[in-house]
């Protein structure tokens, strides 16, 4: 993992490029307690994930309950820089995130069904930024779907080249950083009870 401190922007990457960002036990712990930190730091206004190399996440080994539920209980707004291949776990990470911006060309998936495994944290996950008639057919079919595919379900906000991701998802999250915590917070938990209902 590595952590940045740019003026109120907290950004977080996951930097095993080697292993394709794959989460293991370890990593989303790591994850989930820096994501944690960067919420209890009142310097902290918005959070930016993002990931070293070509691949943002090629999934996870461990459930990661907490993780991937961060986005329904996190009180400053979570931007994702997606790039290359997010699938299982690192598609749950999308999904959690309050703003995403996508390099073109991005694959996704809900791919546990592939490997006979299942993690319900993840297809909750999925389930509930597009839906669970959706997430159900990726999930069981475990297909790799398109950038276009995602933009059109609301899981991507933003579509952008490759070379812009970085500074498209950064302007983002700065100007998110820079709005007033309060109204953030506000609509943050208005989204919440929104889901409940």
């Amino acid at each position: 993992m590595r952590i940045e401190q740019d003026g109120r922007l907290c950004r977080i990457a996951l930097a095993a490029p080697e292993k394709r960002n794959l989460l293991d036990a370890a990593a989303c712990h790591d994850l989930l307690l820096e994501l944690r930190e960067a919420e209890a730091n009142p310097v902290t206004g918005a959070i930016l994930l993002e990931a070293d190399g070509q691949v943002f996440c090629a999934g996870a080994e461990s459930d990661g309950k907490e993780l991937f539920s961060i986005g329904a209980c996190i009180s400053k707004p979570i931007v994702a820089a997606v790039q290359g291949v997010a699938v299982s776990g690192g598609l749950a990470l999308v999904a959690n995130a309050h703003v995403v911006v996508a390099a073109q060309g991005t694959s996704f998936g809900l791919t546990g069904i592939r490997e006979d495994k299942w993690h319900t944290a993840i297809f909750r996950a999925v389930a509930l930024a597009v839906g669970e008639h959706r997430a159900l057919e990726l999930g069981l079919t475990g297909r790799i779907f398109s950038t276009p595919e995602a933009l059109a379900w609301g899981l991507v906000h933003y579509v952008v080249p490759a070379f812009e991701l970085d500074d498209r998802a950064t302007e983002i999250a700065t100007a998110l950083a820079a709005a007033s915590p309060e109204a953030i917070r506000a609509a943050l938990e208005t989204s919440r009870a929104m889901q409940r209902t």
